[in-house]
């Protein structure tokens, strides 16, 4: 039993708006398993936001992390029994919404080469626990 978290064989998944109301471009997605936790998914997404509010810029790259663990493999989301969530940015800004959209497409890229540095152990953590 692999124990290392794997890319989804979907790759980079590109969607609309996934983010909250600063969000101003696609969102780019990746999500990992694990053959030895097969109800446990790592989903890590990339899209552009506006520092400002108003869309005039800086622009930013928010990151979302969930660690989702569900009793159905082939429907997660719909039998969670536990999931949590993170958000940070990725360092820099950008003049404009397309050089933000840009780089976060390459930040998913760059998320689906670090498969192997995800540490979570795929068990639903207590309260306040780190994941």
């Amino acid at each position: 039993m692999s124990e290392t978290w794997l890319p989804d064989v979907t790759g980079i998944v590109c969607d609309d708006q996934v983010g909250d109301d600063d969000q101003v471009g696609k969102s780019y997605s990746v999500r990992f398993h694990r053959t030895d936790r097969p109800g446990a998914i790592i989903t890590w997404t990339a899209y552009p936001v506006s520092a400002s509010g108003d869309c005039d810029g800086p622009f930013l790259v928010r990151i979302e992390i969930e660690w989702l663990v569900g009793r159905v493999p082939e429907d997660r989301g719909g039998t969670e029994v536990w999931s949590e969530s993170f958000k940070d940015y990725v360092t820099g800004s950008y003049g404009s919404a397309a050089e933000a959209e840009g780089a976060a497409r390459n930040a998913a890229s760059e998320l689906l080469r670090d498969a192997g540095t995800l540490t979570w152990d795929g068990l639903p953590q207590p309260e306040g626990g780190d994941s």
